[in-house]
């Protein structure tokens, strides 16, 4: 027996949903509903694939625990699914009054491990975040088991990728694209609107709550950067603590120094250092540490030296477990030199962190003197058809990556979520 979901949806999740085409892609804004519609799609193609499987994936196996499950298994219950989860296998064994299936869930980076399924289907959430195609066309080779063979994807669009040239660029016909912006989800709040276009710039409004493809991959890295409007004399106060953007390299170990104030430019850089080997054998990490103490002192308001909380950094992720000497991680050097150092517990990933530094260059300015900060805010670009950061350039990269992971601690990116079901 077939089962024809019956399930109150938004008219783009319906269309999604419901489609006969053999690859559709639903594109649309955070909020609009996509891993709903992503989840009963593939109930209604176990409907149409009677005792088949369906296969339901994310970029990465946190997003599958974090995500895609529990929007599942609300999905179940709404719809009045009995299931059994199989924890070993990663699979809902699904039944309903005269029929039933499998879904089994898997991460995308791990592709390869697909090899041997016989699907009806699978589907891929967030499958803008890939890399390249290795995953879709992987499920394609799969596609071997059922009556109505399917593969389809739902995502926030992530620029001119892999993805824009399947569903638009060299679209087939049995491709089919729906798109839908945050705002077609009526029961999103307005503060979830409101904070979008708060967190996001112009570029990013378009596709993070428009749904429209843009250009995020060709081109400059830091696109937010204008020289016209973000470079201006700063002065360095001494009674401000001092913030510290770090990059360990084995050379140059570099640094952007800067101070924040709660009125707009609320980032104000005033200098940079890069440190080069002398031919000694001495600590980069520590010499740069001393150097920033020797050229800047915070001052009382008694107009006395002090060390407690005068010196903020933000250094490199990795620098906990690389070392510069055998007994010594750079990050307890940079505290042995009395710096503050702060680093999330997980690092964070790159396009956010890139996402940060352009929203942040509405209320930032760099003094002049920063020409290599400025050199790289301005000539660092993407690898082509990626959102990654183009490193082949050794003398680029190294300053900008300490002032994104100084930005990205001080005003990451907050991806607002979205609590109804319906999103």
């Amino acid at each position: 027996m077939k089962y024809e979901a019956s399930f109150d949806v938004f008219k783009h999740q319906n269309k999604f949903i419901r489609t006969r085409k053999k690859f559709p892609a639903l594109v649309g804004g955070y909020g609009s509903g996509k891993t709903v519609a992503l989840c009963l799609k593939a109930l209604l193609e176990l409907g149409r694939n009677p005792n088949k499987t369906i296969l339901l994936a994310e970029p990465v196996y946190p997003m599958v625990r974090d995500v895609l499950q529990p929007t599942l298994e609300k999905c179940l219950k709404d719809v009045g699914f009995n299931y059994r989860y199989k924890a070993g296998e990663v699979m809902y064994d699904i039944s309903w009054t005269g029929g039933g299936g499998k879904i089994i869930l898997r991460s995308a980076e791990n592709w390869r491990r697909w090899a041997g399924l016989n699907l009806a289907g699978f589907g891929i959430d967030e499958a803008c975040l890939l890399k390249d195609d290795s995953a879709w066309r992987m499920g394609i080779s799969r596609l071997r088991d059922g009556h109505h063979l399917t593969g389809f994807t739902a995502s926030t669009p992530e620029g001119f990728n892999w993805h824009y040239n399947y569903w638009v660029g060299d679209k087939k016909n049995d491709y089919e694209l729906i798109q839908a912006k945050s705002s077609d989800n009526k029961f999103l709040p307005q503060e979830f609107i409101d904070s979008l276009y708060e967190n996001y710039d112009e570029r990013l409004i378009l596709a993070y709550l428009h749904g429209q493809y843009v250009n995020l991959q060709h081109g400059q890295t830091y696109y937010g950067f204008k020289r016209e409007k973000n470079v201006q004399e700063v002065q360095y106060n001494p009674h401000l603590p001092l913030h510290i953007g770090m990059d360990f390299n084995i050379e140059p170990i570099t640094a952007v120094l800067f101070q924040t104030y709660n009125d707009k430019p609320m980032v104000r850089v005033f200098d940079e250092f890069q440190i080069y080997h002398s031919g000694k054998n001495e600590l980069l990490t520590e010499t740069l540490a001393k150097q920033i103490k020797e050229r800047y002192e915070k001052l009382d308001l008694m107009g006395k030296p002090v060390l407690r909380g005068a010196y903020i950094c933000y250094p490199d992720p990795s620098g906990k477990n690389r070392h510069t000497s055998a007994y010594y991680s750079d990050h307890d050097i940079l505290r042995k030199e009395g710096f503050d150092v702060r680093v999330p517990r997980r690092s964070p990933l790159v396009i956010d962190s890139v996402n940060a530094v352009n929203k942040a260059m509405d209320f930032t300015i760099i003094d002049p003197k920063c020409k290599n900060l400025i050199k790289d805010l301005e000539q660092v670009v993407n690898k082509e058809g990626t959102r990654d950061i183009d490193k082949t350039n050794k003398d680029l990269t190294h300053l900008s990556d300490g002032f994104r992971y100084a930005i990205n601690y001080l005003y990451p990116i907050r991806k607002p979520r979205a609590t109804s079901i319906m999103a």
